[in-house]
């Protein structure tokens, strides 16, 4: 097994000046997924014990780690960012199996089976250190190239770059190493930084292990497997590439995207078979959607369960919430902070629904809020009613129990209880208990003014009267 003999070294340190955000990029999310996140759990993956060497904003770095890996893993501040040979070197006193495996964190589309593949080669070898090459058509300095010729095999970097380096048609370097760890213990002193970023590289490493006629490997991956993030750009790119893998995953277990080059899809969700994702949704990480259910376009769910056969209409939000078997939910809809909307329920048109239970077969169909309420079931909630559950210092719920009848434009005004079977009238303000079969009216009387278009003609054209007098008045 790999973690028997092998531990793991992840370079995390850097400033990310090029992202220009004043951030350290591996916080950065790729398809919902912090960039550091990928080597950890990769490594985690393969029971690899990993060290994270950070510097730039560690703690937030830290604190992502630490919360999203189940193993032990252990970190070390490299004060001075002096180059990736200084980095490993801060390490040292951690090496304690036969072989070190080093990668960047800014590489989040490495595979298990590179790094496998790696290691296999590099045991058969006996090799001093191994490392990954891919070959790449891109036009800028981005990567080290892999020089071999007469005198051996070396790496230079892309600062230190000379036109006859460039021109010639070599491998660049994927930053990812695995070294045999007397070697390492033996030669890390040796690398210098007579370079021009006067750093000490850790690719220095080949050119020494070439010295000393060591073997090296140099083990082949796909570009796209191997790239590194420097720039939003880079970043764009392979957030694409990662998620026109899961799409490809998901339609291959029954899901249809109805455009799918324009659909936001994270990892770590579920997705039913003989479901629809249409246009532009964004289906968040923490989200599961059952089977044969239709999420429409523009819509967004984020971190939420979506039972079977349930139809999201267009431009609908739902976060962190629950929806039930056969619900219909929108347009425009908005339901989120631990909601829970059960079978067969209809959540229609501008209607919010926060910290509530909406029972089975219910019904909000328009214009509504229903903030800390709990509604029973077979509810009719009338258009455009709300529940004042703040009053300024603190949250109140609001009941409305089993085959109640809300009517249009209610206030209801928390706490209250609208109990079973009973009715309000439309164009109520609800301040007290409505009990059970009754009807609660709150509205004040109506009063009609005979005439008044006139008299209010009349008022107009005095008042317009006036203020022209007072006019020339200050004129004079």
């Amino acid at each position: 097994m790999l973690s028997d003999k092998l531990q793991s070294i992840v370079l995390a340190a850097g400033k990310s000046s090029r992202f220009k955000t004043g951030k350290t990029k591996l916080a950065e999310k790729i398809c919902g997924r912090p960039m550091i996140l990928y080597p950890a759990k990769l490594l985690e993956s393969l029971g690899i014990q990993s060290t994270f060497v950070v510097g730039y904003q560690k703690e937030v770095l830290e604190n992502l780690i630490a919360k999203s890996c189940s193993n032990r893993v252990n970190f070390i501040h490299q004060e001075e960012q002096l180059g990736t040979g200084h980095a490993v070197a801060c390490t040292q006193h951690l090496w304690e199996k036969d072989h070190v495996l080093i990668l960047n964190g800014d590489a989040p589309l490495v595979t298990a089976e590179i790094i496998k593949n790696l290691y296999k080669e590099h045991i058969q070898a006996d090799a001093a250190i191994s490392l990954v090459a891919s070959h790449y058509t891109g036009t800028d300095h981005a990567y080290g190239r892999i020089i071999q010729d007469k005198d051996g095999i070396k790496i230079v970097e892309a600062k230190d770059f000379k036109e006859e380096v460039y021109d010639r048609k070599c491998c660049i370097n994927a930053g990812i190493y695995i070294a045999n760890t007397k070697f390492l213990k033996s030669c890390i002193s040796k690398i210098h930084s007579k370079n021009a970023a006067q750093e000490f590289y850790l690719t220095s490493l080949v050119e020494i292990a070439c010295k000393k006629n060591l073997n090296i490997v140099t083990s082949y991956a796909p570009y796209d497997k191997i790239r590194g993030i420097n720039t939003f750009e880079e970043l764009w790119a392979a957030e694409q590439i990662k998620r026109s893998k899961l799409i490809k995953y998901w339609m291959e277990h029954g899901v249809r995207f109805q455009v799918a080059q324009n659909i936001h899809l994270d990892i770590d969700i579920e997705i039913g078979a003989g479901s629809t994702i249409g246009g532009g949704a964004h289906i968040l990480s923490g989200s599961q959607i059952g089977t044969n259910c239709n999420i429409r376009k523009f819509s967004t769910i984020d971190n939420s369960i979506i039972k079977d056969n349930v139809e999201v209409f267009p431009n609908s939000i739902i976060r962190d919430s629950h929806i039930g078997k056969n619900a219909k939910i929108g347009p425009f809809a908005h339901i989120h902070s631990q909601s829970k909307i059960e079978e067969g329920v209809v959540i229609g048109n501008f209607v919010e629904i926060k910290k509530s239970t909406i029972g089975k077969k219910s019904s909000a169909k328009h214009l509504t809020y229903l903030g800390n309420a709990t509604v029973g079931s077979q509810v009719n909630i009338g258009a455009g009613t709300i529940t004042c559950n703040y009053d300024g210092f603190s949250k109140h719920p609001t009941i409305i129990k089993n085959n109640a009848f809300i009517g249009s434009n209610n206030t209801l005004v928390a706490p209250i209880t609208i109990e079973q079977n009973a009715f309000t009238a439309a164009g109520s303000t609800i301040t007290k208990d409505v009990p059970q079969n009754s009807l609660g009216i709150g509205r004040v009387k109506q009063v009609n003014k005979e005439d008044y278009r006139e008299k209010l003609l009349e008022k107009l054209k005095l008042r317009s009267l006036q203020v022209n007098t007072k006019l020339k008045q200050q004129e004079c």
